[in-house]
């Protein structure tokens, strides 16, 4: 089964795709109505229908229908530099599979059909940050550890 583009439809089934990324994170994703999944709503049709340096793909059946596996592709941009002249670089995140699909190779062709969106667009260096699960696919699919050492800052919310 290849992947598709999503599209307006399968908005629900990436928010679901999404708790069960975070479960397999450790992490609580809430009920239903819990407000992440009404703003992921948007976040999602933004990056589906207005954006042109953002691709979503998804593995599964027809649009509205329930989904397989899904991953994204987007292009950053960071400072030029001499082997990167324009600063472009691509990233891919939220690569996920329905527990009962996983082992079929899905998160594999939507790594390389991404892998493939961003050559096309001219994007040579492609960067993701790896969950234990995920790591095999990605080293499969050729990615190595970064050059550069990641730091993250957490802050807290203004108090409100």
């Amino acid at each position: 089964m290849q992947p598709r583009e999503a599209v307006t439809a399968d908005i629900p089934e990436l928010i679901r795709l999404r708790a069960v990324a975070l479960e397999g994170l450790g992490m609580n994703p809430g009920p239903a109505d819990t407000p992440w999944r009404r703003i992921a709503h948007g976040w999602f049709e933004e990056r589906i229908n207005h954006r042109d340096d953002c691709v979503c793909l998804v593995v599964g059946g027809e649009p509205g229908e329930p989904l397989l596996a899904c991953g994204m592709a987007w292009i950053t941009y960071h400072l030029p530099s001499t082997r990167w002249p324009d600063g472009r670089r691509g990233y891919l995140d939220g690569i996920v599979t329905d527990v009962p699909a996983r082992g079929q190779g899905h998160a594999r062709r939507i790594v390389d059909a991404l892998v493939g969106h961003l050559h096309t667009a001219g994007i040579h260096y492609i960067q993701l940050h790896a969950s234990n699960a995920g790591k095999p696919v990605y080293e499969a699919a050729g990615f190595v550890p970064g050059s550069y050492p990641s730091m993250d800052l957490v802050t807290a919310p203004p108090a409100g």
